[in-house]
Parts: C-alpha cells; sequence; structure tokens
C-alpha cells in the first residue's frame, strides 16, 4: 500500500480561514535529493554532516570547534601514534542495544576493508582495553585522522549487514522509521539519544525537485525547505528566509590526461592547459553571482576560498572584451585555430576540435544554469561545451572522459587532498579527471604528517599555490545556503554550512524550536 501524502494523513491542521497551520509536534520539510546509497556511515552518509540517525565519537559545534559526542575523552600519544578514546557510559542504540567499544570497533574495521567514503589509510588496527575504552593504531602520524573521528557514524556490530543503509539502527537524535525512495522519510525522535532531546517527535521529509518543493512550499504543505535563489524574493507569506553562509563550491572538473592514456579516461581538449585557461579567463564570475544566484553566493576561485588553509587568488583584470582577447591570443599561440567558429588543432593523431560534453546532474537548476551559462560565455572563444544532464549514476560512467559541474565545500582540509592527489585519481568521485602533479602530492603528504595543524598550513597554502597554476578545475561560484521556514521556526544559530549532501541544515536539529502557539 502506498504511503500517503503527510497532508492526506492530517499531518497538517487546516485552520477555519483555509490556511495550514503546522502540527508542534512535527515537521514537515523538504531539503533536497535523497542520498542514493542510503543512510549508511559506511558508505558516505554523514561524511560532510552530522548523520541525523548515527553519531559519531568527536561532534563539532556550529563555530567548528570539537565537543564531545559518543567520546567523553580522547588524546594522543606523544609520536602520534596512538590515539586513546573513551567512551561515554550507557550508550544504547535507537533499538535499545548497548552501544559499547565492540561496537566502535567494528565500524572502524568494516569501514577500513570496504569501498567506504571514509579516508582511513593511516589506520592500521583497533584494540580494545575495555568496554568503553580503545586505542587506534596509526601506521604513520596523521593529525587528520580527527576526521573520520568527527564524521564516520557508528553502526551496530550485532545487526549490521546489507540493507542496513534503508533501514540504519544508530544513537543519532531521530530514528528512520519509514522510506520510501524518492518520494518521502518519516523519522521519529530517538528515546536513547544520550545528548539534547530534539522539540519535534517526528520529521517528514519529501523528496522533488526545486520546482516541486516551492510548488509544496507555496500550498502550505511544507514548515521549511531549501530554495535556489530565483525563488528567494517570492517566499509566501507567514515564511522568513533563511540565509546560511556555507563553503559549498561549484565548479568544472577538467579530464587533466590525454586519450589513451588511461582506459576510459582522457580528452584531448581539456588535456591542453591552454583550453582550461582560456575558460577560466572569459567566466564572468561575478555575472554568475549576481545574475544565476540573485547576489546569494560569491565568486569561487578554489575549493578552499576563505578557509584557513586556503590562498587568496586575485580576479582576473581587465574588461570582459579585453580578458576575451588575452584568451584568443592564448589559443591561437597554443595551435588552435579558429574554423568556421570551432577552434580546431592539429596534432599526429589528426584534427582535433574543441567541443565537449559538459555534464551536470539532471534535476539540480542550479547546476544546470551554471552550465549553460558557461557555455554560452566561452562559445565566442570557439570552445563549444554542450551541456547534458543525467543521474550521478550515468554522468560516474564517462566522468573520466568528460569535463563534469560539479560541488564540493568541506570544513576540513583534507578535501583539498582527496580532489587533488594523484592517490584518488579516479576514485569515487574525487580527482575525476586524474591529475596528477609530484610536487603537489608531495606537499598534500607533507600538510597531512606535519607535527601541529599550524606547521601544516605552509604545506596546505603551497600546493594550492601549484594547483592554481595547473587549473585542473575551473572554480565558478560560492553559493549561500537558502532555507524558507514558518515564521514561528526558530532554527537556533545554523554553522557555516559545507555541501550539501545529506541536509547540513539539520546539524542543530536539537535547538530548533517553534516560537509561537
Amino acid at each position: 500500500m502506498k504511503w500517503l501524502n503527510p497532508v492526506a494523513l492530517g499531518l497538517m491542521l487546516i485552520c477555519s480561514g483555509g490556511e495550514a497551520q503546522p502540527i508542534p509536534d512535527t515537521l514537515t520539510l523538504a531539503l533536497g535529493a535523497e542520498p542514493e546509497s542510503g543512510f549508511d556511515p559506511l558508505h558516505g552518509w554523514g561524511k560532510y554532516n552530522n548523520p541525523l540517525f548515527q553519531s559519531s565519537l568527536i561532534a563539532k559545534t556550529p563555530d567548528l570547534s570539537l565537543a564531545p559526542g559518543l567520546a567523553a575523552q580522547w588524546q594522543t600519544s606523544d609520536d602520534g601514534l596512538s590515539w586513546h578514546i573513551t567512551l561515554k557510559p550507557h550508550l544504547q542504540f535507537s533499538d535499545g542495544s548497548v552501544l559499547d567499544a565492540r561496537d566502535v570497533k567494528f565500524t572502524f574495521e568494516r569501514a577500513m576493508t570496504s569501498a567506504s567514503a571514509q579516508d582511513l589509510t593511516m589506520l592500521d588496527s583497533v584494540s580494545m582495553t575495555d568496554d568503553l575504552n580503545l586505542v587506534f593504531h596509526l601506521k604513520r602520524p596523521d593529525m587528520h585522522f580527527i576526521e573520520p573521528l568527527t564524521t564516520l557514524g557508528i553502526v551496530p556490530s550485532d545487526s549490521y549487514g546489507p540493507g542496513y543503509g534503508a533501514h540504519p539502527v544508530g544513537s543519532g537524535p531521530y530514528k528512520l522509521v519509514r522510506w520510501d525512495r524518492g518520494q518521502q522519510l518519516l523519522a521519529k525522535r530517538n528515546p536513547f539519544y544520550e545528548g539534547k532531546p530534539a522539540a519535534f517527535e517526528q520529521l517528514v521529509l519529501l523528496f522533488g525537485n526545486d520546482d516541486s518543493r516551492f510548488a509544496q512550499l507555496a500550498a502550505g504543505q511544507l514548515d521549511m525547505a531549501s530554495v535556489v535563489p530565483r525563488y528567494a524574493t517570492h517566499i509566501p507569506g507567514g515564511f522568513r528566509l533563511w540565509q546560511v553562509a556555507s563553503v559549498d563550491n561549484r565548479g568544472i572538473v577538467w579530464p587533466y590526461i590525454a586519450e589513451g592514456q588511461l582506459a576510459g579516461a582522457g580528452n584531448n581538449v581539456s588535456s591542453d592547459k591552454a583550453v582550461r585557461e582560456a575558460v577560466s579567463l572569459v567566466i564572468d564570475r561575478d555575472l554568475l553571482v549576481k545574475g544565476l544566484l540573485e547576489g546569494y553566493g560569491r565568486p569561487a576561485y578554489s575549493i578552499a576560498d576563505g578557509l584557513p588553509w586556503g590562498i587568496h587568488i586575485s580576479p582576473e583584470t581587465g574588461s570582459a572584451t579585453e580578458r576575451l582577447a588575452r584568451a584568443d591570443r592564448l589559443l591561437t599561440d597554443s595551435g588552435w585555430l579558429m574554423d568556421d567558429g570551432v577552434r580546431v588543432k592539429q596534432t599526429a593523431d589528426g584534427p582535433v576540435r574543441a567541443e565537449m560534453t559538459l555534464l551536470y546532474a539532471a534535476g539540480d537548476s542550479t547546476r544546470e544554469q551554471l552550465s549553460l551559462a558557461v557555455a554560452q560565455m566561452v562559445r565566442p572563444l570557439g570552445i563549444v561545451l554542450k551541456p547534458k544532464g543525467g543521474s550521478w549514476e550515468q554522468i560516474a560512467k564517462v566522468m573520466h572522459k568528460n569535463p563534469v559541474l560539479m560541488g564540493f565545500g568541506s570544513h576540513s582540509a583534507s578535501e583539498v587532498y582527496f580532489t587533488h592527489h594523484s592517490r584518488y585519481g579516479g576514485q569515487e568521485y574525487y580527482n575525476s579527471g586524474y591529475y596528477a602533479n609530484p610536487l603537489v602530492d608531495s606537499l598534500l603528504d607533507k600538510a597531512r604528517t606535519a607535527d601541529s595543524w599550524e606547521s601544516s598550513l605552509p604545506y596546505w597554502q603551497d600546493a594550492q599555490q601549484q594547483i592554481a597554476q595547473d587549473e585542473p578545475w575551473t572554480w565558478l561560484v560560492n553559493l549561500t545556503h537558502l532555507y524558507a521556514a514558518r515564521a514561528c521556526l526558530d532554527l537556533g544559530k545554523p554553522g557555516i554550512e559545507p555541501h550539501g549532501h545529506g541536509w547540513p541544515v539539520l546539524n542543530n536539529i536539537t535547538d530548533w524550536r517553534w516560537t509561537c502557539e
């Protein structure tokens, strides 16, 4: 039997005037796409955000400082090779079963041996001292081992198995009750959550695209929804717009190698640095922010703009006409000559036309609009980009030989490592263009093994100086996350949000409250 829409179930009360009213103990939300692989931390759920249905050993506060999660204490050995974790006592999973050191050990060991989205290459083994104490033994000192400790949700050792992602058992503030893929999800408050309980007994999350979310919002069917910039000035009465700063960026990752170097990878157009440089020259990032994002964002020049481990990259100077002329000369000097409106370069294997398919996630209107705008901006150069939407499953099959409009943005410097180190070439969605530079690899490795956070910063920054010269990406914009919520719904103090996977606005769900009767 098909699960009915929350409206049909009576989860919204209708007052005498016909206006939909919220139910005090229920929130009905539409926050974006559902995770394709489900809610399994070993497959990436929670990597960017608090995992909602699970808990991590260490928590991050809205200001990105560290706080106890499942762990009451943690400390490292003097040589940096051992991390000692002490769990809080009397922890339980959402099914009432005990959560202890066995479950933590199981989670990390399973993540080490599976296709986990977590980087645990530095971890050698995990040992238990007793039910509340564990020691993580590293192969080498790595200060960024703190990342899996803050992002990997703990799963139960005695019940984890196939299908866990659709029926997760965890220790987060909510437990999943029912998930109808592509439609909606029902979650209820976890009575065994060890932290501050949420104010709402249940969450109903509806899935759809940008347009359907706004239509449901306008019809009064939602208490809150994520909205794209073009709808930000049309928020219905009784709602307010929340603007949340983020490090969520959008850019084009280029196949960095030529065809034939690796099977199923490479592109003879984007592998030429002159093409990548010319594209970056003519992109009007300010226009993208003002025109497509309605001002809700800022230009992007790297994966870590404005972050402590990032660098300042000055925008290109000169008018649009002057930048187009410089890009034109760059291409011509590199052998890309205009032929009936399209650049062509003669090679030993024959002529190469500057034509590429630009892939983007279908259903994401912001990515679609950015792809179309970029294609239009580079067309006067004689470079033809053909935007094509598809599912991530479809994109994954061909993304190593086509440019992709992607998004990243993390609270961790490790993302610079994953997206640019040659070790991650072709792994998951990281470094899909197979960018490789031995100098960058060396600097990134030194950053990971530095003695302290402060001493690692020069390595991160030097690596990014070289990355900026190589231009494996053309970065476009950093987004401001926008949410329309009922005027009576207080979202507390949302922190700076990472990339949108995993509904980051829910990170502080236990602070949300109704402020009116």
